[in-house]
This record gives structure tokens, sequence and C-alpha cells, in this order.
């Protein structure tokens, strides 16, 4: 029998939908910048920026698989042929995702107009197989945990997907999250951060994030 909303507060799982435009945004950035003209010549700094892409994309997926799904087949038990076709659309994302590892480690050794194109088919397959999941995962998931899943449980998965990042990575992900976000839920984002983090953006991430950006794109 599924957990009634009375027995789990019913949470606000408003960033979900920003966290997908951000992953969708990143792999079609991340595909135009390895066929940019010129990119062989900044191979490393993209390289660095679709390995982000990826990473973030396996904090993200990892974090629901380990947590997220689990506790919805608890939960919402009438919904499990759902949560089990997003473990299996994960699985068919994560296939994609180390063709384009394997993609990425040969263009990044030898910066090849030849190995570009393979990267970006790769990274378009990615793209792809993540467009039906995300969009289900969008209309029928989100209503699940939004009911499901108390907000302090949220929020704890939301930290525990960002402790993924490497520390180099932290301040892209910031900088990522707020380059896609409309100005509302920019303020709502940093409404929700500790003051000493928002002091540190200001004065550090933001600069560094933007130098990189730069860098990537020549």
């Amino acid at each position: 029998m599924a957990t009634s909303v009375d027995a789990v507060k019913a949470s606000d799982p408003w960033e979900m939908a920003l966290i997908h435009r951000v992953i969708r945004r990143g792999f079609e950035q991340a595909r135009a910048h390895v066929l940019a003209a010129g990119a062989e010549s900044r191979a490393a700094v993209v390289a660095t920026y679709v390995d982000f892409q990826l990473d973030g994309l396996h904090a993200h997926h990892s974090t629901e698989d380990e947590v997220l799904w689990p506790r919805l087949l608890e939960r919402a038990e009438l919904s499990a042929a759902l949560i089990h076709r997003m473990e299996q659309q994960h699985v068919a994302v994560h296939d994609a995702v180390e063709s384009a590892r394997d993609a990425l480690a040969a263009w990044r050794t030898r910066p090849t107009g030849v190995g570009a194109e393979r990267l970006g088919e790769a990274l378009e397959t990615v793209s792809a197989r993540l467009a039906e999941h995300l969009a289900e995962e969008e209309r029928d998931v989100v209503p699940l945990i939004a009911t499901h899943i108390a907000q302090a449980e949220w929020d704890r998965l939301g930290k525990t997907a960002f402790s993924k990042f490497k520390p180099d990575q932290r301040f892209t992900a910031m900088g990522e999250l707020l380059a896609t976000a409309s100005p509302e839920e920019a303020a709502r984002m940093l409404a929700g951060l500790p003051a000493p983090v928002r002091v540190i953006w200001r004065l550090v991430g933001q600069r560094r994030y933007q130098r990189f950006v730069k860098s990537v794109e020549g």
C-alpha cells in the first residue's frame, strides 16, 4: 500500500525542471563546443567542459538510483512499473554516456576532425536518450516526489547529488545552474544557500566560472 500524504509531508520539487534544463543545455553546448571551428586547439579545456556534463549527469542519475527510486518503490507501489521504467532508461543513458566517455578520451588524446565528429555523435546519442526520459520524469515522476518524498528528504537528495562533483567542478555547477535559470529561479536558488556560500560565489566563483566558459568558447 502506498504511504499517505499524511505520513510523508508533501515536498515542492521545483528544482527538477531546472536541473533537466541544465542537463539538456549542457549537452547541446558540449556538442557545439566540440564541433566548433578551432576546437582542437583548445581540446583540453573543451574536454574538461564535456567531462563536467558527463559527471553532472552521473551525479544526478546515480543519486536517483541510490535514494529516490527505492523510496518511491516503497511508498508508491502502484507506480512501480513507472519507476522500473525510469531505472531501465537510466541504464540506456548510462550506456550512451560510457560510449561518449570513450570518444572523449580518444579526442582528448588526439583531437582530430574525425574524432570530433565521433564525439559529437556520441553526445547527440546521449541527448536523444535523455529526451524521452526527462520528459516522462517531469510529467509523471515529479508528482510522485511531491506526494511521497518529504521536503527534508528532497533537500538532502539535492545536496547528495551536488556533493558528487569534484571540488573544482562546483563553481561550474553553480554557474551552469544560474546561466540556465530564470531570474525568479535564480533568486529562489540563491536564497536557499548559506550566506557564506553566496559571498564566495559573488567574490570568487562567478568570475572563475566566467573565465572557464570564455576559455571553452575560445
